[in-house]
């Protein structure tokens, strides 16, 4: 129990420096009137390039960044946790890509700021990477971000499309680029990815009798009553001998029970 928090707290480091970045910059910005906004993504904009580093650290009011950091949180936990191989490749790819497919594909004459992008790739990532690698802890980890963030999945769609549908009414200076193309980065990276970190668990009889076998892979499980019979007897016997109670029988033939006095 104690070692699962520590993991828990140790997964939880990352996503809460990052957060705290982007809190520092809010403050600093509203603190000191910088408008540091005017800094955020420009797309087809030489230097609009700068933007892709700047996006996701840059939020509009305290509604904006508030209903970002949770997510992030709560993302950025899960993919420490159960990704530890490949988090921070996840993470950094993700922030790049989902800002530069905007600076390509985005509006022009638009400014793009906001994390939203980032935590739209780790959902698209964590949600894909649980179903193709059938592992049970992993399609929780689906399950879960369905429940929580389902919804978020029509905030990749065209404003028009959103209010059609009365997913949010005030949509209009909402980045559904930056969703849809977040979104798209993490299913790419689930994909790219699939062979690293977890995998579906593989059982005894999931091999063929000419196949060899990794017993050191964490996910093979061996049947007890699928062991050798001479290595089942090597077993007993060995625990026999190690037992300080152990009973000793010495049978007498009949011939011999005078010699013996018996």
């Amino acid at each position: 129990m104690g070692n699962n928090k520590q993991s828990l707290i140790n997964s939880s480091l990352p996503a809460l420096l990052f957060i705290l970045l982007i809190w520092i910059i809010f403050y600093t910005d509203i603190h000191f009137h910088l408008g540091l906004n005017q800094y955020g993504l420009r797309p087809h904009t030489f230097i609009g390039l700068t933007g892709i580093l700047t996006m996701p650290l840059l939020h509009a009011d305290l509604g904006h960044i508030m209903s970002n950091s949770i997510p992030l949180l709560v993302l950025g936990i899960f993919l420490v946790h159960y990704y530890r191989e490949i988090a921070a490749k996840v993470f950094f790819i993700s922030y790049i890509s989902s800002g530069f497919l905007v600076w390509i594909f985005g509006v022009a004459a638009s400014v793009h700021i906001g994390a939203s992008g980032l935590i739209y790739a780790l959902a698209g990532f964590l949600f894909i990477s649980g179903i193709i690698r059938k592992n049970p802890a992993l399609f929780g980890v689906t399950l879960l971000i369905t429940f929580l963030y389902g919804t978020i999945i029509w905030g990749v769609f065209p404003p028009e499309f959103q209010k059609a549908i009365h997913y949010n009414e005030n949509s209009q200076n909402i980045s559904w680029e930056g969703h849809l193309f977040g979104f798209l980065s993490g299913v790419v990276l689930a994909y790219l990815f699939r062979k690293k970190g977890l995998q579906e668990p593989k059982y005894s009889w999931d091999y063929n009798n000419d196949e060899d076998v990794d017993e050191s892979d964490p996910y093979w499980l061996v049947n007890e009553n699928e062991k050798p019979a001479e290595e089942k007897q090597n077993e007993e016997l060995k625990n026999t001998s190690n037992n300080p109670y152990t009973v000793t029988y010495t049978f007498i033939p009949k011939d011999d029970e005078k010699k013996t006095g018996s």
